[in-house]
């Protein structure tokens, strides 16, 4: 080996081994020895710079350091935690948006299955990678399956609607729609709450159903036909209306028989599968689709669900047109 290449590499070494040296020693809290005479490192308090030699320019170059917010990437808060009906698609759902995510080189993603960063702090240069404090730290958010009442207190409710209303983004998949019954606000930022599943059944868990693009002129629709087959868990949902959501697909009454579950509807057996919709300057996507593990295997719903988490960060458009069918 080259001597200098050698002697550059023992001295990034030392930096190495100091710098995580140091990173420890200060995350850990001092114990007493017992084994041996060394009793630790000194406390931070007692230490004294080191005097380290820097490798030299025509040194090979270490790793880029990737310190605080990389301009070029966005965050995304993936709250995957569950306190109602439990899907086993919830982590193929988490990886889904963690993965589009490096693939597209678009957002990096916290994955979570409490809700603790649900409150308001954030915001705040960072400097040591990505430690995020709440909220403010993120572009958007997607819920993936969070079933029945997160147990959120009043402060962190209020929290989660200011961001939104504020111009953060939110998508929400699937058992999203069957999370906080009792909180109205929540159902109604997200726009609709789910009420039952009547077309599928223990014994046909998944239907193929099909669908009606209602507005392909959004970056979550463009590339699906005007009808459609797809196989997935259907939601029937209430607390919704047209006058304030934008639907991108519904189930095509005109080739599919209601009547046997008629009761489960609402009068005009609108049963909306996708939707976009406003909520302050945020903006918000909902989608029932998403119970099985293997929708998220499929490039129709990763493509809708990978372009709902850009359009809800506002890097592609349109915004949310509100139509009757």
């Amino acid at each position: 080996m080259n001597p200098r290449f050698r002697m550059a590499g023992l001295a990034l070494a030392t930096v190495l081994a100091a710098a995580l040296g140091g990173a420890h020693a200060q995350d850990a809290k001092p114990l007493p020895a017992f084994k041996g005479s060394w009793p630790g490192a000194p406390k931070p308090q007692e230490w004294t710079p080191a005097v380290v030699s820097m490798p030299p320019a025509s040194a090979v170059p270490a790793s880029p350091q990737r310190g605080g917010r990389g301009p070029q990437m966005h965050h995304v808060l993936v709250l995957g935690g569950t306190h109602g009906w439990h899907h086993d698609s919830i982590p193929s759902g988490m990886a889904a948006v963690f993965n589009w995510g490096r693939a597209t080189h678009l957002w990096e993603s916290e994955l979570r299955t409490e809700f603790s960063l649900v409150n308001g702090g954030g915001g705040k240069p960072m400097n040591s990678g990505f430690q995020p404090q709440g909220l403010h730290d993120f572009d958007a958010i997607v819920v993936v399956s969070a079933t029945g009442d997160w147990g959120l207190d009043a402060s962190q409710k209020a929290a989660l609607l200011d961001y939104v209303r504020g111009g953060g983004g939110l998508v929400v998949m699937h058992g999203g729609l069957d999370g906080n019954h009792g909180w109205k606000e929540y159902i109604d930022m997200i726009g609709g709450e789910f009420v039952a599943h009547p077309f599928n059944t223990s014994t046909w868990p998944l239907f193929p159903f099909p669908l009606l693009n209602e507005n392909p002129n959004t970056p979550m629709t463009s590339n699906l036909p005007h009808q459609f087959i797809k196989q997935d868990e259907i939601y029937v949902v209430r607390n919704f209306s047209r006058e304030d959501t934008d639907v991108l697909l519904s189930i095509d009454r005109d080739a599919f028989d209601m009547r046997p579950s008629q009761i489960w509807l609402p009068p005009d057996h609108d049963v909306p599968v996708a939707w976009i919709k406003n909520y302050g300057k945020g903006r918000v996507f909902a989608s029932s689709i998403g119970h099985a593990s293997e929708a998220f295997d499929d490039p129709d719903v990763a493509r809708m669900y990978t372009q709902a988490i850009e359009w809800a960060m506002h890097l592609v458009g349109p915004e949310p047109r509100p139509h009757k069918r």
